[in-house]
């Protein structure tokens, strides 16, 4: 039987051909496997951005796993639509994709909004647009049950550019989903009365950070009377004026709460008070004394942007900084007045420091000329940043506290403000939010961060940036054009 041959270079040719497209069916049917593994099985998809912005964290991961009721995710826009607007938008709906694929509570569902307009109806009480996402316990029918509205703006983070427009610069997608699970799930928000009347700061951005994280925050006069009932914790914001005697008696009733106990009091200090004697005193009685003056810093690794009082402070108790998912990153403390800590531990009473400023740090005191230079300083570190007093009532047959309540002290207002809190390069947001949830006896409560789009920038000299582009843009390209040129010609000769 005669059998078919053909020419050697058609055949070497054949079976390139034949080899080539081999390689490219085996990696498109590999490639759909693993596609189809990774939506089946979530744990398969790998993340390889810097900020794992398509990851959910271990804490939430482990938080919705436990949930204990139904929760839905109504996306109100067609999935192509709102994936498409924008890259930051994909990257929402790829965050919103992990919550139902990390949990068998949580259902994901996108709702044509142009047409199916009945849906917003059934929420007559919400301002909802498209492309915004409700979020609702199942079987929320007609709006009647728990459910909790984050607009789409609510997803990122903005920052001015120079020319004063806004940029979107970081994502949090994740953490606008898992607080309003948490606020549709959770009996009752923590409540936090926020003190007016004395001239306070209004740290509106440390305000916004503890609304987005499931805390309810109320403003509170004490003038008028006696804190509300179910109020957990008490903030003051560096006053300006004295309290009166029957404010701080309303203080004092607020922390012992009937012999229960079980309340906080956050006070924070400013260089810019005038003194406040009153509150001096009571705050002696928990066992700090704010001192005067404003500390600054002399070791330029540790401030922000070069500026002295813009101090760095270091973690001082474990209990704590413990709770960080980073314990790398810093605690910005800026403008503060040092603290001093009048005992250890006296009738009940314990002071310990959570934060400490370095040894390379000084005080310049309110009365100094502005020829005042570091080496002018009497008072130098370390010492206490923020210190937590503790009332214990004492089991006498355990020897150990079964109700307490806490004061908790800062020399900073700053550590609450836009600079501090907003910057995800500084554990502050965290360490905060981990610390009251704490007190407040709070764990289901989880601080994220945002989650940053912008890169870290490789800060390379000009002659390898030069060096870099000419290798890429010039000489790998030439040599791959020659070598393609030199087996083209071999084998057009052989």
């Amino acid at each position: 039987m005669a059998r078919l041959t053909l020419p050697g270079k058609l055949g070497r040719r054949g079976a390139a051909a034949a080899s080539i497209l081999f390689v490219a069916v085996f990696v498109c049917v590999i490639n759909a496997v693993f596609l189809l593994l990774a939506q089946r099985f979530p744990v398969l998809s790998v993340d390889l951005t810097q900020g794992k912005l398509f990851k959910l964290s271990e804490r939430t991961v482990e938080y919705i796993r436990n949930l204990r009721k139904e929760v839905s995710i109504y996306v109100l826009a067609r999935e192509e639509t709102f994936a498409d607007t924008s890259s930051y938008n994909a990257q929402a709906n790829e965050v919103f994709k992990q919550f139902e694929k990390n949990s068998p509570r949580v259902s994901l569902v996108y709702v044509d909004y142009v047409k199916n307009p009945g849906f917003a109806a059934a929420y007559p009480g919400l301002a909802m647009k498209h492309g915004d996402v409700l979020v609702a316990l199942a079987g929320d029918a007609g709006g009647t049950g728990k459910h909790s509205l984050v607009k789409t703006e609510e997803l990122f983070n903005y920052a001015r550019g120079r020319e004063g427009e806004l940029a979107i610069v970081s994502s949090r997608a994740e953490e606008a989903i898992y607080t309003a699970i948490l606020s549709v799930e959770s009996e009752r928000p923590v409540r936090i009365a926020l003190v007016t009347g004395h001239a306070e700061y209004t740290m509106d951005a440390f305000t916004a950070v503890l609304n987005k994280n499931n805390y309810e925050t109320v403003p509170r006069n004490l003038m008028r009377g006696r804190i509300e009932p179910g109020t957990d914790i008490v903030l003051i914001v560096a006053p300006k004026e004295d309290f009166t005697a029957e404010e701080l008696e309303i203080l004092d009733e607020f922390l012992i709460n009937g012999g229960d106990y079980g309340k906080t009091l956050f006070y924070c200090a400013d260089p810019s008070q005038p003194p406040l004697e009153r509150i001096a005193v009571f705050l002696s009685e928990w066992g700090v004394s704010v001192e005067d003056g404003a500390v600054f810093e002399t070791d330029e690794t540790r401030v922000y942007n070069y500026q002295p009082f813009y101090a760095v402070a270091d973690y001082a108790e474990e209990e704590y900084s413990g709770l960080l998912m980073t314990a790398s990153k810093p605690m910005l403390v800026p403008v503060s007045r040092p603290l001093r800590l009048l005992f250890d531990y006296r009738n009940n009473y314990s002071v310990k420091p959570l934060l400490e400023f370095g040894p390379s740090t000084g005080v310049r005191p309110s009365n100094t000329p502005d020829t005042f230079t570091a080496g002018d300083a009497a008072l130098h570190g370390p010492f206490p940043a923020l210190a937590l007093c503790r009332y214990s009532v004492i089991n006498r047959e355990t020897g150990k506290a079964e109700k307490v309540s806490n004061v908790l002290v800062s020399g900073s207002a700053g550590l609450l403000d836009t600079l501090a809190v907003d910057n995800p390069a500084f554990a502050n947001t965290e360490y905060l939010v981990n610390t009251l949830n704490r007190l407040s006896g709070r764990q289901d409560i989880i601080p994220l961060t945002p989650k940053s789009f912008t890169g870290r920038g490789l800060n390379l000299p000009r002659f390898t940036v030069n060096l870099l582009g000419l290798l890429f843009i010039v000489l790998f390209p030439a040599a791959i054009l020659a070598a393609g040129l030199v087996i083209w010609i071999k084998r057009k000769h052989s």
